[in-house]
């Protein structure tokens, strides 16, 4: 369901860890972000690459609105 307006106002708990491997091997970073104003919803991410897509798909800005400093 589209919502009606877009707020001019976000708030996101944004979590990072590292999860225990089985090996010595480098352990992944792992990310989960959680809108925190409305209503809730929590997803999680196995990249930072995904967490940033994420977050520039919800904030639906206009092209060149957000820049590669995010």
């Amino acid at each position: 369901m589209p919502k009606a307006t877009t707020p001019s106002y976000r708030a996101y708990l944004v979590r990072c860890w590292r999860e225990k491997s089985a090996t010595d091997e480098e352990h992944p970073w792992r990310f989960s972000v959680e809108e925190v104003l409305h209503e809730r919803r929590r997803k999680a991410f196995g990249s930072l690459e995904g967490l940033i897509a994420f977050l520039r798909d919800e904030l639906a800005c206009h092209p060149g609105e957000l820049t590669d400093e995010l």
